[in-house]
């Protein structure tokens, strides 16, 4: 939406803030410069945040608000790396906006109620808490980049694994490994998983490929895999 591609080149270094100091702060990075594209499926955290420091804090915290999430997200250069806390509820909800073609929609748990003998006495509408906050083209851009992700990133190989004809997702790991996540999508079908801990002295043992990723796999698998569902494998 501000003029980047897949293609666009990103510096894998990290990025001084004024006011805020070095993201990340250990300033750890490969150096070098790579595509936008490789920058996702890869998670390079410099890479990421090269990006914010042409986007914004503000832009992005404003960009948020405008999908309806709940939580405030406070405009600090570090969000690029995952430092507010979101729900997976939240997350969940953001990542709708790519595979339902821009549009952002707020997750519901119950979408009918139905006395014993099935007569409907409440219907809710989804559509009243959906609205279009990227284009379409954005939308298809940003599921062909995180193809990558699943395809031959940090969780290389889980499209085939699961047997999807179309699929995007993406890994996150938090600071010494307080948190390991995954969201997926296909089509029909958007799952997250989490692995973390009430308090955040505790830490995981694994990132989110290894500790997170396997969690959705498994239900991926079997959901596309049960006729019953009729949740299909591609876009068709």
């Amino acid at each position: 939406e501000r003029g980047f591609t897949p293609e666009t080149e990103c510096e894998n270094t990290a990025q001084f803030f004024p006011g805020s100091g070095w993201v990340p702060s250990g300033r750890k990075c490969g150096g070098g410069i790579m595509s936008m594209a490789n920058a996702l499926a890869f998670s390079k955290n410099c890479a990421t945040a090269y990006i914010m420091k042409q986007v914004g804090p503000r832009q992005f915290a404003d960009f948020l608000h405008r999908i309806s999430i709940p939580t405030e997200v406070k405009p600090f250069p570090s969000i690029a790396l995952g430092t507010c806390d979101l729900s997976m509820y939240e997350m969940l909800w953001g990542y709708s906006l790519f595979a339902g073609r821009g549009f952002s929609t707020k997750p519901y748990s119950i979408s009918r109620i139905e006395d014993r003998n099935g007569n409907v006495i409440k219907r809710f509408d989804y559509s009243a808490n959906r609205k279009e906050v990227v284009s379409e083209v954005t939308a298809y851009t940003m599921c062909r980049m995180m193809q990558g992700t699943v395809d031959k990133g940090t969780a290389r190989g889980l499209r085939s694994r699961v047997g999807a004809d179309e699929m995007g997702g993406k890994t996150g790991t938090t600071d010494d490994n307080a948190d390991a996540w995954f969201i997926g999508y296909t089509p029909q079908l958007l799952a997250g998983s989490w692995v973390g801990f009430e308090y955040t002295f505790m830490r995981n043992t694994g990132d989110g490929n290894r500790i997170a990723r396997p969690i959705a796999e498994y239900f991926f698998r079997k959901v596309l895999a049960n006729k019953k569902q009729r949740i299909k494998k591609d876009a068709k």
